[in-house]
């Protein structure tokens, strides 16, 4: 799957401080970044690097993983803050074009930040592009949100491992 990533080091990103049990989260500006990135690496029909659509989007998918209720974690597992991201982030296509580019190469930034990785025996790079898709098209497909959710958080639960 290292295939699938950009080829720049995910080290240079700013990552917001920790917040929550030393979680580091991706910004907007990481996000802007990793799209500029992934669209003049891996191009595409609509690829135009950089350029945000949607900023309140956006801004959603980074807030999403990091939302508290009654002061309590909406998310608290690591996997479940990397799916309610990665949903938010697929479901608002914040970007114009690339925005499942971009998701993948969140994926592996946020868990590399946070010295985690995917394990390629579970999420294989077939196995990714199917996830990313369904994610990305649940209303075209007729799916309802919350079993995609389901989907990708129990997906992502036994796919992510600490290094």
């Amino acid at each position: 799957m290292p295939s699938s990533a950009p080829s720049r080091s995910f080290q240079t990103l700013s990552a917001s401080s920790p917040t929550d049990g030393g979680i580091r989260y991706l910004s907007v500006q990481d996000l802007i970044e990793l799209h500029r990135a992934v669209s003049s690496e891996f191009g595409g029909n609509q690829a135009h690097p950089g350029v945000v659509d949607s900023q309140f989007g956006l801004l959603n998918a980074v807030q999403r993983p990091q939302i508290t209720t009654l002061g309590r974690e909406a998310y608290r597992e690591f996997p479940d803050k990397v799916a309610a991201f990665l949903f938010a982030l697929l479901s608002n296509r914040p970007f114009r074009g690339g925005n499942r580019r971009v998701a993948l190469a969140s994926l592996f930034a946020m868990c590399e930040l946070n010295n985690r990785t995917i394990d390629t025996r579970i999420v294989d790079e077939k196995t990714a592009e199917t996830l990313i898709k369904r994610v990305a098209a649940f209303r075209e497909l007729g799916i309802p949100p919350e079993n995609v959710f389901r989907e990708i958080r129990e997906t992502l639960g036994r796919a992510i491992v600490s290094i």
